[in-house]
């Protein structure tokens, strides 16, 4: 007998023979399986000191940008090096960076900055408190722990984000005396404040005397990492106690985890490790990643289209989202040559950055994206009964997708769930296509793994050969 099993979703939550994946290691989730993912493959010079936060930005003259920071200094990055901004800085937490206009402002814990787009300048930002998250709701810069108290937020000018004396044009603050200390925000049409124990919707009301109204989304949870905070349009994600959350439109509030990574997360990750996570997204891939940095990361993807999830293991120090640089003339040169003969006109749109991108910080700092050959992938199928109350007796497996080289099928046979598991393993694949292996057993799951460096483009599932046993 012939069975085609297509790989079933990433729940390792769920019990050992709910026939669910316990395995999707390297790999990106698509409609009909997987596809690989690439190594870092870095393409800057290394940051002097830890990453410790970037961003892309783009000026209103077409040029992006992007910025890092470490405890010192602030950093931009162009023509494939680093050029310090500012040094000697005492920075106590994380950057965190907010455009606005030809500027982005810069908190970091200590003192807040900006950065002129235009001129390619930074400075303290005059009259701005400090803080640990920044945001953008409507035309107004909001910065939560405001000052140094956890919880305050206070929010600029209207239009303009050198005003922070409150009243004055309409800069205000509120504290919120509920719900924990603030965690961090989310901005766009409507502000969105996490704080530790509850989550708070900000909205504008249009009048200059009280320009925003906070209602409580929840009052019986919050966000448990300030790390974890990542918006993509209109929905923002992010870890709270009960697992991983989403909230569209700053209403539907909807468990992403729940009985499908939570449990396996929460015993993977100490609490204590939730403010080493970096979270980003990675526009692309249709991914939120949350990774948590070291000499083998990990990171946790979920993909909002399909609602399914996989790992990433790789060494990096922190991710960000945002878009390529613009390329200088030398960089074009580089590329080219002559720049008298090259196909396209020097105004041509593919040398202004803003591609979409997510960028990885590798262990040795240098700026990094997943580009690199194919990384070691993991897949399968847990346990299965494929013949209902007898032995299922392995003849062949064939794996279903377009690699033909690199490729090793275990399976693990058990007579009884609880028994201790029969490894067999098969690397030689057929001219058929399949990979002859023997395994007898009434419980069998399958692991395909495909080995790094490894060309392939898809792998969709197994077709095994089997037939039935007896019964035990």
């Amino acid at each position: 007998m012939k069975k085609d099993i297509p790989f079933p979703p990433y729940l390792p939550d769920q019990s050992v023979n709910s026939g669910v994946s316990r395995v999707a290691t390297n790999v990106y989730v698509a409609a009909d399986g997987y596809r690989p993912v690439g190594a870092l493959q870095s393409f800057s010079d290394a940051l002097d000191e830890p990453f410790l936060g970037g961003a892309s930005v783009k000026s209103t003259n077409g040029t992006a940008y992007l910025l890092a920071g470490t405890a010192t200094d602030l950093y931009k990055f162009g023509s494939g090096a680093w050029t310090s901004l500012v040094t000697s800085l005492t920075v106590v937490d994380r950057w965190r960076f907010q455009q606005f206009g030809d500027y982005v402002v810069c908190v970091n814990g200590s003192v807040t900055r900006e950065v002129n787009l235009t001129a390619g300048t930074e400075s303290a930002l005059s009259g701005a408190p400090t803080g640990t998250s920044i945001c953008l709701v409507g035309d107004f810069i909001v910065i939560g722990q405001a000052g140094g108290d956890k919880l305050l937020v206070k929010w600029s000018g209207f239009n303009d984000h050198t005003e922070w004396t409150p009243g004055t044009n309409q800069s205000g603050f509120q504290p919120m005396l509920s719900g924990g200390e603030v965690m961090g925000l989310a901005g766009g049409e409507y502000g969105l404040i996490f704080q530790r124990n509850r989550i708070v919707r900000m909205s504008l009301t249009g009048d200059p005397d009280a320009p925003f109204q906070f209602n409580e989304i929840t009052t019986n949870f919050g966000c448990a990492s300030k790390a974890s905070i990542v918006t993509e349009g209109r929905t923002t994600f992010w870890l709270s106690d009960r697992g991983f959350m989403a909230l569209e439109d700053g209403q539907a509030l909807r468990s992403i985890g729940s009985e499908k990574v939570d449990r396996t997360f929460a015993r993977s990750i100490p609490r204590e490790d939730y403010e080493r996570l970096w979270s980003a997204i990675d526009p692309v891939n249709k991914l939120v990643m949350w990774g948590v940095p070291g000499s083998l990361g990990a990171i946790w993807c979920y993909n909002w289209e399909l609602d399914r999830w996989a790992v990433i293991e790789v060494a990096f120090n922190g991710l960000f989202s945002g878009f390529s640089a613009s390329l200088t003339l030398e960089e074009v040169s580089a590329i080219y040559g002559d720049i008298d003969t090259m196909p396209y006109g020097l105004d041509d749109p593919r040398f202004s950055g803003g591609e979409p991108r997510l960028f990885a910080v590798s262990t040795d700092d240098e700026l990094s994206t997943l580009s690199g050959a194919n990384l070691e992938a993991h897949m399968g199928v847990g346990f299965t009964e494929f013949v209902k109350g007898r032995l299922t007796r392995l003849i062949n497996v064939r794996p279903i997708g377009d690699a033909v080289d690199g490729i090793t099928i275990e399976i693990d046979a058990r007579d009884r769930l609880g028994d201790a598991g029969r490894i067999i393993t098969g690397t030689s694949l057929m001219a058929s296509g399949a990979i002859p292996l023997r395994a007898n057993g009434r419980h069998l799951s399958i692991t395909q793994k495909i080995a790094a460096g490894t060309p392939w483009k898809y792998a969709q599932g197994v077709e095994i050969d089997f037939n039935a046993g007896g019964g035990r």
